[in-house]
């Protein structure tokens, strides 16, 4: 092998004889594509789900010849104005990791070594646990291994085989598998009979959970009805449409995601920031459709937090690959109010 010729995070892998996954640890955990992530890693492309400016990955590999011993690494490289990554953080962890494997050390099945040399160095982090809970649900899913000894607990619990006051016996890792395993009718259907009678805290952690996944159009209803019932509330509790926004957010049923994100933007209540932050860093793609993304800025324009607050998360969305030319759509709409004007001429500095 020549290590001359490794300069870039795919090749690395290639040449070491491994197999891997890679998925975005960021905005949520989702599978990159393969054309994805070396786009990414060739500099080609801007990185599809930046966070804080950053690429956070999660990347699964293993050796052929011992495909049950997995090993994992938690990366996270810096990106430039474009959401390109930088490559010299990319060639300083490349440079790190071969000088400490040095080639001898260069096949997979050291992958125990590979995973040693990493503990200090910058490029790497750790995930919440909520996160972690996730990648380790779309690994197994991934690779077509069972899930935790803990998804049949939550299966149960959340179709109803369990007595619903029994949530505090369930792990956080059997939620994410079942979050991210809800592909079968049984399931979707037993979940959309239970999901509005569970206490708040399994509520809670199973959207959390469900932002990972894809859920089907009748869960969605189910969470779209919850956020009707408390936008007719004096005072709705924002915690738990947050929660439905989150996870709705994922599903593949755009329409009713939409029309959930409509009916907050047009509630006096989306004008907190943490229900703002949730929409345009989770539900984004909502906000290509004019309408919607007229009455986000607005009400960002009027958020709880002033002026920090709208810039903060006008910056982020913008920088998400995609969202620029609807979001500046949307900024030039004649009719948009003087508090909006205002509010872009602070943050663009006119």
């Amino acid at each position: 092998m020549d290590i001359g010729q490794i300069n870039t995070l795919s090749k690395f892998l290639r040449q070491s004889g491994a197999q891997y996954r890679v998925f975005d640890m960021g905005r949520r955990v989702c599978k990159l594509t393969p054309d994805q992530f070396v786009s990414f890693d060739n500099c080609q492309g801007p990185y599809p789900y930046p966070f804080k400016r950053q690429a956070q990955i999660g990347i699964i590999f293993w050796h052929p010849e011992a495909a049950q011993q997995q090993y994992v690494w938690f990366l996270q490289f810096p990106l430039d104005e474009q959401g390109i990554l930088i490559p010299d953080a990319r060639d300083a962890f490349l440079m790190m990791l071969l000088e400490r494997l040095g080639e001898a050390m260069l096949a997979a099945a050291d992958g125990e070594k590979i995973q040693g040399v990493l503990k200090d160095s910058p490029y790497t982090f750790k995930p919440r646990q909520d996160r972690m809970a996730a990648f380790n649900a779309h690994a197994t899913y991934a690779l077509k291994l069972p899930p935790s000894k803990y998804y049949d607990s939550a299966y149960k619990y959340f179709t109803g085989d369990i007595s619903l006051d029994k949530w505090p016996g369930l792990a956080m890792q059997g939620l994410a598998d079942f979050a991210v395993r809800l592909d079968s009718d049984e399931g979707t259907l037993g979940l959309i009979q239970t999901f509005s009678k569970l206490p708040n805290e399994p509520f809670h952690n199973l959207c959390v959970l469900l932002e990972h996944g894809s859920p089907a159009a009748g869960v969605v209803e189910i969470l779209a009805q919850q956020v009707d019932i408390e936008l007719q509330e004096k005072q709705p509790d924002t915690a738990k449409i947050i929660s439905c926004l989150r996870g709705a957010s994922n599903s593949p049923a755009r329409g009713l995601v939409e029309r959930m994100v409509m009916q907050v933007l047009k509630h006096r209540c989306s004008r907190e920031i943490e229900v703002l932050a949730i929409i345009s860093g989770r539900v984004w793609l909502a906000l290509t459709k004019p309408s919607i993304s007229e009455l986000y800025l607005e009400q960002l324009a009027h958020n709880d937090a002033g002026q920090p607050g709208f810039s903060q998360l006008l910056a982020d969305v913008l920088f998400i690959p995609g969202m620029r030319e609807p979001v500046m759509q949307a900024l030039r709409n004649p009719k948009r109010s003087e508090t909006l004007t205002k509010a872009v001429g602070e943050m663009f500095g006119q």
